[in-house]
């Protein structure tokens, strides 16, 4: 039986309506390995999935079969700070709706040790995005992302495509950058953002034993890519006291409104 992909594969805008039970699969099938157990693939598409596709849809992009079934997916917001004002004040109050009762905060769960538990209360912390440890990621790279695609879709291009579209749509928000973050070991992972323009948070994060910038005391990557400044000539006439005049040619790196650097 051939596994060929078809041809006839496109990217389009997300639908919350009819897109959210196919991203739920993807997020399930595409989930870190210590995340394939019940708390993992249960809870995950609720944090790292499913919000994104309520609150920032414009901003959401999915792989499609080509039969209108998402096989890929890349969500995110332009302004996380936005994002998570709403995500406290319209999807936590929805949570226990979904199956998912406030947790505890009284003590922090043991990560792998008390997992279920560990998602629960990520879950409501949406205010850990904020890393207010580190007020210079979000003032210089307020967006953020998820991308993921099953596995028999990778490494066809279309990881590219998702995050070119991404981009553009972060260029007509007017965001300034992007930032992410991903396992420090997966050494795949960062190969890609490599080569779509990501770099390192160039800070060193873990208290510095290491000095290795742009990973955590939990060996977590933050990845951070920055839309180019755009260079703007401009012409300036000075006019001499004889009457003559002769032009000065003045280049000046603005900000806005320059676009995402080529993928």
């Amino acid at each position: 039986m051939s596994n060929a992909v078809p041809r006839s594969l496109f990217i389009r805008a997300c639908d919350p309506l009819t897109d959210a039970e196919a991203i739920i699969d993807i997020c399930q099938q595409t989930v870190a390995a210590d995340l394939q157990n019940e708390a993992g693939l249960s809870m995950a598409p609720y944090i790292w999935a499913l919000p994104y596709v309520y609150f920032e849809a414009a901003s959401c992009f999915v792989l499609d079969s080509g039969s209108g079934t998402a096989v890929g997916y890349i969500v995110g917001t332009p302004n996380t700070q936005v994002f998570v004002d709403r995500y406290q004040a319209e999807y936590i109050p929805k949570l226990p709706a979904y199956g998912y009762p406030e947790p505890s905060m009284d003590k922090p769960a043991l990560g792998k040790e008390d997992l279920a538990r560990t998602l629960l209360q990520t879950m409501y912390t949406p205010q850990a995005l904020l890393h207010d440890g580190y007020p210079q990621l979000l003032k210089e790279y307020p967006a953020h992302l998820h991308i993921d695609i099953l596995p028999v879709y990778q490494r066809q291009g279309y990881g590219r495509r998702l995050m070119t579209m991404f981009c553009e749509t972060l260029r007509e928000c007017g965001a300034i950058g992007v930032h992410l973050i991903i396992a420090g070991d997966n050494v795949r992972a960062e190969r890609f953002y490599d080569r779509m323009g990501f770099g390192r948070f160039p800070v060193t994060l873990d208290g510095g034993p290491t000095g290795e910038t742009g990973r955590d005391a939990e060996k977590s990557l933050w990845l951070v890519r920055k839309r180019e400044l755009k260079a703007l000539l401009c012409i300036v006439e000075i006019e001499i006291h004889n009457g003559q005049s002769f032009s000065v040619k003045l280049v000046l790196n603005l900000a806005l409104p320059g676009r995402f650097p080529p993928i």
